[in-house]
């Protein structure tokens, strides 16, 4: 990576704190238009800190309601809305989980007011405001190997890139490497054949290494415990900004095309959210959202207000389109529940 896409990466990193520092101070500024809370379950570090200065600080200042974060539990979040009497107004979720959400009719339509997110699908717009896009990717350490990795194939390659190796104890992507390390199409991947993926990743999984966070799998990739690792490349990007010997590989980058907010049935501050979600979906302030976290924008409109600079390290871009998987998660949302099962019953085997 050359020294001016390095030295973005960094701006990333410092970005996150400033952008921060600016949203609280503009929220003590108060001047709100009105009152109120609205409960947004979410999970911490890069993403919420992406939040609150993007959004949540700004928002609060101006309309006077106090976004409240709660830990996000997706089961909690299912578990409340089943009863129709939730705590939480909404939650940062895969795209797959919204969409199984919304066919069984556990969330609400949002009002007509929200723009809708063009990489949402058209039949699932009425439900979901567009978060960010992200991309689970090979993360490495350039200088631990002998050349730079190019497929999942190489992943798989013990003796021609040898190297440790990590993985995540969560599921998501890990059928879909296996797979394209087994020779399957990218456009042949879904539905999802358990048997082949779990099968490939029998054949090395005497040789990684497991984490039970994605976070824990970052470490080790800085602390150089493994020289290679799948995840999500918002935990890959801050330690780039620290370290040039860690580098992503974008060719067969698993690409999400879409995280979103839902309105969980029975959320407190339904109006509320809506006016968040409304807020969110202002390509200026997602574009924000990407500066400070490397995860993409959702809307369109945004990408086209970074710089070429800041869009050569996020998912979703032009150029790293090129090389992408994108992931159906329409479809993926029909096999999850098997899929969480079944790497379950891998992990513990």
């Amino acid at each position: 990576m050359g020294n001016k896409k390095k030295a973005l990466v960094r701006g990333i990193a410092a970005a996150s704190a400033i952008g921060l520092a600016a949203g609280l101070a503009a929220c003590s500024g108060g001047g709100g238009e009105g009152d109120g809370q609205v409960v947004v379950a979410n999970y911490g570090g890069i993403t919420l800190e992406g939040f609150e200065a993007a959004y949540f600080d700004d928002f609060t200042a101006e309309t006077g309601i106090e976004v409240i974060s709660a830990d996000a539990d997706v089961a909690r979040y299912v578990q409340m809305s089943e009863t129709g009497e939730s705590e939480w107004d909404s939650i940062d979720a895969d795209g797959f989980a919204n969409v199984d959400w919304i066919n069984r009719g556990l969330v609400q339509e949002m009002s007509d007011d929200v723009p809708r997110a063009s990489l949402v699908p058209d039949e699932y717009k009425d439900y979901i405001a567009g978060a960010y896009t992200q991309s689970f990717v090979l993360a490495y350490r350039a200088s631990a190997l002998d050349r730079e990795p190019t497929s999942w194939k190489d992943f798989w390659d013990v003796e021609g890139l040898p190297g440790n190796r990590g993985w995540p104890g969560y599921y998501i992507g890990t059928a879909e490497a296996a797979l394209l390390a087994d020779g399957v199409a990218p456009d042949e991947l879904f539905p999802l054949d358990f048997d082949r993926a779990f099968g490939k990743l029998d054949e090395i999984k005497g040789d990684l290494t497991f984490f039970e966070s994605y976070a824990a799998g970052a470490q080790a990739l800085q602390a150089g415990t493994v020289d290679m690792i799948l995840l999500p490349n918002g935990r890959v990007t801050p330690l780039m900004a620290e370290d040039d010997d860690v580098e992503i590989m974008w060719d067969e980058n698993l690409f999400y095309p879409f995280t979103g907010f839902t309105i969980s049935q029975g959320a407190p501050n339904p109006e509320a959210m809506n006016k968040l979600m409304v807020y969110m979906q202002d390509p200026e302030r997602q574009a924000r959202f990407a500066e400070i976290t490397g995860y993409g924008p959702t809307v369109d409109g945004a990408l086209e207000l970074l710089s070429p600079e800041t869009a050569a390290i996020l998912p979703g871009t032009e150029e790293h389109m090129r090389n992408a998987v994108t992931i159906d998660q329409v479809a993926l949302s029909s096999q999850t529940d098997e899929y969480v099962s079944r790497y379950s019953e891998w992990l513990a085997g």
